[in-house]
């Protein structure tokens, strides 16, 4: 557990309003962990962060001082004039320290078979009968659960493109204190990444019997449903969801936080910008119905409007 007032070499300890200890930084959305640091810059986090009982400590900006303080009886709070980047150097200092970690039972299983010049960290867990390619990354906070194929060229793990801007347009990094897990009958192919979460809440998955093919990204903390099959070249950017029994195209592209609905087709070289609903079959940049788009395609192909 750390107390806020452990950070007072760090930031000024007059921004401290009150102290309390945390022990993970994430969003205040996080309900899988206990004792949470998050921040919040506007009244909608405010809300979540206030009804959420595992947030243990807030990063408020000063507009809110005011309103916090007198509605707050048991959380810490810190004062801040960029809850953001004062979120991030907390997160940073702890990831740096080796402070925040996946906590698991790690250990390859004897039946595994690990592909020559692959390097497996020391914080990953193997299951029973996984294959696992030449060449390949397996990074620590990586779970594999049984019978999981991994082709050749593979990196699972690694640290994502996220970082944030301060008042100056400065770029900094975000650590990542989080992981990947890919449950069982798991299959990615030759060539294929996979970005482990920014934090503990919300690991990166790919759940039971889902396919990856060759060349795909899947971004920061995506969530990828039971028996889905991503097609090659497919970017999936941070925090995606795609549900269930889907098809996702070659080439396509899954935008940031955009969730599409199980039973779903993404047809090849599609640009989704928008959620999607369950049973839905899109296509296009930017993607939308495709027998609405075939419509369309058929009216101007006619010379109709």
């Amino acid at each position: 557990m750390f107390n806020l007032s452990l950070f007072g070499d760090i930031f000024d300890s007059q921004n401290l309003l009150k102290d309390g200890g945390f022990e993970y930084v994430a969003s205040a959305m996080t309900e899988s962990l206990p004792n949470i640091l998050c921040y919040v810059v506007n009244d909608k986090y405010l809300k979540l962060a206030m009804e959420n009982k595992n947030v243990s400590c807030i990063i408020i900006p000063e507009s809110m001082k005011g309103i916090v303080s007198s509605g707050n009886k048991d959380r810490g709070l810190f004062l801040s004039s960029n809850p953001e980047m004062t979120f991030i150097e907390i997160n940073n200092f702890l990831c740096s320290k080796g402070f925040l970690e996946l906590k698991h039972t790690f250990g390859v299983s004897k039946s595994a078979q690990i592909g020559e010049r692959t390097y497996i960290g020391e914080k990953v867990y193997i299951g029973k009968n996984v294959v696992i390619g030449k060449n390949c990354i397996i990074n620590d906070g990586c779970i594999v659960n049984d019978n999981c194929i991994i082709g050749d060229n593979v990196s699972i793990g690694h640290e994502g493109l996220y970082f944030k801007r301060d008042g100056d347009g400065r770029l900094h990094r975000v650590m990542s204190s989080g992981g990947v897990v890919l449950e069982e009958s798991v299959e990615v192919l030759t060539g294929s990444s996979v970005q482990k979460s920014h934090d503990l809440g919300c690991l990166t998955k790919i759940s039971e019997g889902s396919k990856i093919s060759v060349n795909v990204n899947v971004g920061h903390s995506a969530q990828i449903g039971k028996h889905t099959l991503i097609s090659g070249n497919v970017q999936v950017a941070g925090r995606a969801t795609i549900g269930d029994y889907c098809w996702v195209g070659t080439s396509s592209v899954i935008s940031d936080s955009i969730s599409i609905g199980d039973y779903s087709k993404v047809r090849i070289g599609s640009v989704v910008v928008q959620n999607i609903d369950s049973h839905a079959d899109v296509s296009g940049n930017f993607a939308y119905s495709h027998i609405t788009r075939l419509r369309n395609f058929q009216k101007t192909k006619r010379g109709l409007k």
